[in-house]
Order: C-alpha cells, then sequence, then structure tokens
C-alpha cells in the first residue's frame, strides 16, 4: 500500500531582505499576557478593553 510522505524537495533560500520584512510582520510583536492579544513592537498597554489596557506584556516566543 503507498504512503504519502512529507519532505519536499529541502530548505528553501528566502533573500535576507524578504526575510526581514516577513519578521517585522509576523514575529516581532508583543503579547499580552492576561488576554494574548498580539500588538506591535513599540506597544507599552495593551490596547483590548477586557484585560484593562494591562501594561504587562511580553516579546512574541520565536518558532524552532
Amino acid at each position: 500500500m503507498l504512503r504519502l510522505r512529507g519532505g519536499g524537495l529541502g530548505q528553501i533560500k528566502v533573500e535576507a531582505t524578504l526575510a526581514a520584512l516577513a519578521a517585522k510582520y509576523k514575529v516581532e510583536k508583543k503579547i499580552c499576557r492576561r488576554c494574548y492579544a498580539t500588538l506591535p513592537i513599540k506597544a507599552m498597554n495593551c490596547r483590548k478593553r477586557k484585560c484593562g489596557h494591562n501594561s504587562d506584556l511580553r516579546m512574541k516566543k520565536k518558532r524552532k
């Protein structure tokens, strides 16, 4: 019986400028510790009302 297997053609090379641009919009974010809202890197307080505009933020974790 045949099975589908993952793998593909190997690692895909991405230009450095495109990788930096993608990181800016996807990876370099802050997360509110109460409501888990995704915020811009320069945020000092959460924008959400449900957590009371909390100032307890953390950096988004990097993917492995």
